[in-house]
């Protein structure tokens, strides 16, 4: 009778570290990456590059409008207000910003 009990335990011993090792699937992780912030640069004739690209023209008070018709303006100490509430601040270079 305890052959039968030690063949009952082993067995479930085996079964449960099938189980146990099945439930231990590593996943793939990838180290967070620093993300680099966004210029938008002087294209040297009067208005602005988006970082897409794009291109804009600046108004009087160095304000400008988006694409998707959004103003962004320019604050008193000289840096860029975007509508999502992000701030761009001048990069001290050529007239860009760098934006967050």
């Amino acid at each position: 009778m305890s052959n039968i009990f030690r063949a009952a335990a082993l067995g479930l011993a085996a079964l449960s570290a099938g189980c146990a090792g099945s439930s231990r699937v590593a996943v793939p992780t990838q180290a967070p990456t620093a993300t680099a912030s966004k210029h938008i640069a002087n294209d040297g004739a009067g208005g602005l590059v988006l970082p897409d690209g794009t291109r804009v023209a600046t108004d009087a008070t160095g304000g400008f409008t988006l694409p998707n018709g959004s103003y962004v303006r320019r604050d008193a100490s000289g840096a860029l207000n975007l509508p999502n509430g992000a701030r761009c601040l001048p990069d001290g270079r050529s007239g860009g910003y760098n934006c967050p």
